[in-house]
């Protein structure tokens, strides 16, 4: 653990932060020509002013809107391997972090209308942070030490053209320190990134990068918590402590290379070659199970042996367009891959007896036994061709067919590797016509062959990944453009996919089928020239149907997706102070049910978020500064999932941050 400076409540990585920001606020006009005048980079990130509508933005480290990787209609885009970086198709081990990462689109909807070859649940396209040909140094600082939530982050991005108009490189460091987090009693990590652009001609541009990050848990990782059949108990994630041996750490890398090349007669050819890796040391996880309404339950603690998940994937695409007057056609010829292997298992837990959250006892490491863990290897390649059409004032038609072949082989420690395989064919089309020149009607369809995620803590097979499987969505709905930048989005929905969960003897395994269906709802862009707002909703009906029961097949609503979503992002800018821009976010979550058979409920809650940034230039450097404070009355209550894991919200918090460009 990093020693603090005496009296301080901040690491040694805040302060030299702190001093690099001095050092180049004064020395910033040697370092190279353009400082002074550089384009805003970090200052100028600001997601409310960005989003083209309310289902999910992330800039920088701002993120809104009604959908992320982890959620879209109630289904996780990157668990279902919905991935792209700058539009190629990424199979993701650990996701890249925010020094090559400039932010993410979530595609729903009609605005996956004319993406290529679009899936369902949605596609994230994960945008690059591309150097550009000036030199900007760019530093952050943020600081959150209120309440009982404490985090420190320093980071620092520069980006430096080597060649004018040929060769651009961009680099960047940050450490976070998170004290009361909500996953673990306290964490630190560090990140590193570098990312080049390389344009030799018009028309070739290569972008290769790279990027690290690690985590460590500090004074714990915090027990998760699992709840009988009972009310839940009240309870934040402060209450939940651990001994310091009770540890995680996580390793995470990527590399890889974009590249696009226009070739003659209206050719392109775009390729993504990429590498992800999430290594874990040996670790371990504890769990609070059968946790009762007084919040006592059964204290056990894992240990797991190393493991890690390793994937190469990439994309090919070669299009070529036509256009006809009014009219443009663009044919798509696509080969996607990937490779990936993954270990789970092995572990050790042992039993603790009963214990009461707020009060875990200070445990002696015990000797654990681990074994070998199980590895599992999946190859995939998919090829197929899709077609665009797009008539000026009319509309547009997107279609494409796809043929992939998939093979899945697990091998256990002294058994006969387990091996399947499958070859499904995959198609969507979909169409949008232009009933006016503000109005919009859409409609889509897609076959796809998603993965289906992992085993949760508490399952006899913890964390093995289950087989892909074919999944099917149905979306249509309208767009009506306000005004020239605010637009309003409806659509509805329906989701279909093999629906796993614990049997009887905690085995996590298909036990039937799940369908979402839902309405979805977007207002986004500027009222006026002073007002932005970003609001949606979605009203779901998650509904699955058990086929294994013994009585038949039964018919309830799932756990983990939220019936009914609103998420409210406004800023305003006052006319009296150039630069100030006040924001404040509403977030309704409606009631749920707590258990699979659909007896217990909790009551829905609001929280309400509210900042203030201000961006100046101080000799001719671009700053921003901004004050959040987020859950501003302390509401809480529990997210639960299938597994009955739950989760506490987080408490009020306040943080300020400092980002400059240089």
């Amino acid at each position: 653990m990093l020693d603090r400076v005496p009296g301080s409540l901040l690491p040694p990585g805040f302060y030299c932060t702190l001093l690099l920001f001095v050092v180049v606020l004064f020395t910033g006009p040697v370092i190279g020509p353009g400082i002074g005048t550089a384009q805003a980079q970090r200052a100028g990130e600001n997601a409310v002013a960005e989003a083209g509508d309310a289902f999910g933005t992330v800039v920088g480290s701002e993120e809104i809107g009604l959908y992320s990787s982890s959620s879209a209609r109630g289904f996780s885009p990157s668990q279902a391997g919905n991935l792209r970086i700058n539009g190629l198709f990424f199979d993701q081990a650990a996701a890249p972090n925010v020094r090559i990462r400039r932010g993410s689109t979530i595609h729903v909807g009609i605005s996956a209308q004319g993406y290529p070859l679009p899936a369902p649940t949605g596609v994230v396209d994960f945008k690059l942070r591309v150097p550009g040909d000036r030199y900007v140094t760019s530093v952050v600082a943020t600081e959150g030490a209120l309440f009982s939530y404490a985090r420190h982050t320093a980071e620092i991005d520069t980006q430096i053209p080597v060649v004018e108009n040929v060769l651009s490189i961009g680099a960047g460091l940050g450490y976070k320190r998170n004290t009361a987090h909500q996953f673990a009693v306290g964490d630190e990590g560090y990140d590193a990134g570098f990312i080049a652009h390389w344009t030799p001609n018009d028309s070739v541009s290569v972008i290769p990068f790279v990027s690290y990050s690690k985590t460590s848990a500090v004074d714990g990782d915090r027990p998760r918590i699992f709840l009988g059949d009972n009310e839940p108990p009240t309870f934040r994630a402060e209450d939940i402590t651990s001994p310091d041996w009770l540890f995680f750490g996580l390793r995470h890398y990527n590399y890889g290379l974009v590249s696009e090349v226009d070739l003659p007669d209206q050719w392109t050819l775009k390729a993504g070659l990429f590498r992800s890796e999430n290594n874990t040391p040996r670790s371990f996880t504890a769990f609070v199970l059968n946790t009762d309404a007084l919040g006592e339950g059964d204290y056990a603690i894992a240990q797991t042996p190393p493991r890690g998940t390793f994937s190469t994937s990439g994309e090919v695409r070669l299009s070529k367009s036509f256009v006809q007057n009014a009219r443009r056609h663009t044919v798509y010829f696509n080969a996607r891959a990937r490779d990936r292997s993954s270990t789970f298992g092995g572990g050790d837990l042992r039993q603790f007896g009963r214990v009461t959250l707020g009060a875990f006892p200070d445990l002696v490491e015990p000797q654990f036994q681990t074994t070998d863990p199980t590895l599992t290897e999946t190859k995939q390649v998919t090829g197929g061709i899709a077609y665009e059409g797009v008539w000026q004032g009319a509309g547009q038609l997107s279609m494409a067919l796809q043929k992939s072949d998939y093979k899945r082989m697990r091998t256990r420690s002294g058994a006969v590797p387990v091996e399947g395989s499958t070859s499904p064919w995959l198609y969507n089309a979909g169409a949008a016509v232009y009933l006016s020149s503000k109005l919009a009607a859409y409609a889509s369809y897609s076959r796809g062959f998603e993965e289906l995620g992992t085993a949760p803590g508490n399952a006899v097979n913890r964390d093995e990944a289950v087989p892909a499987a074919l999944t099917r969505q149905v979306d249509a709905g309208i767009r009506y453009q306000i005004r020239s930048n605010l637009q309003f989005v409806a659509g509805v929905f329906q989701i279909d996919k093999p629906y796993y969960a614990l049997d009887q003897f905690n085995l996590f395994r298909q036990l039937g089928d799940i369908r979402h269906r839902g309405v979805e709802l977007s207002l986004a862009g500027a009222v006026t020239d002073r007002f932005t707002v970003v609001a949606g909703t979605v009203l779901l009906q998650p509904r699955t149907t058990d086929s294994t029961a013994a009585a038949g097949a039964t018919t309830l609503t799932a756990i983990g997706p939220i019936p009914r979503l609103l998420r409210v992002n406004l800023q305003y800018q006052p006319e009296a102070v150039q630069g100030l821009a006040l924001d404040a976010k509403v977030e309704s979550v409606s009631s749920r049910f707590l258990n699979v058979a659909n007896t217990r409920r909790i009551s829905g809650v609001t929280t309400f978020d509210a900042g203030v940034r201000y961006t100046t230039t101080l000799s001719d450097v671009p700053v921003r500064f901004r004050l959040q404070g987020r859950n501003l009355t302390n509401s809480n209550s529990i997210t639960p999932n299938v597994s009955s894991q739950i989760r506490p919200f987080e408490a009020r918090r306040v943080e300020f941050s400092v980002a400059a460009d240089f």
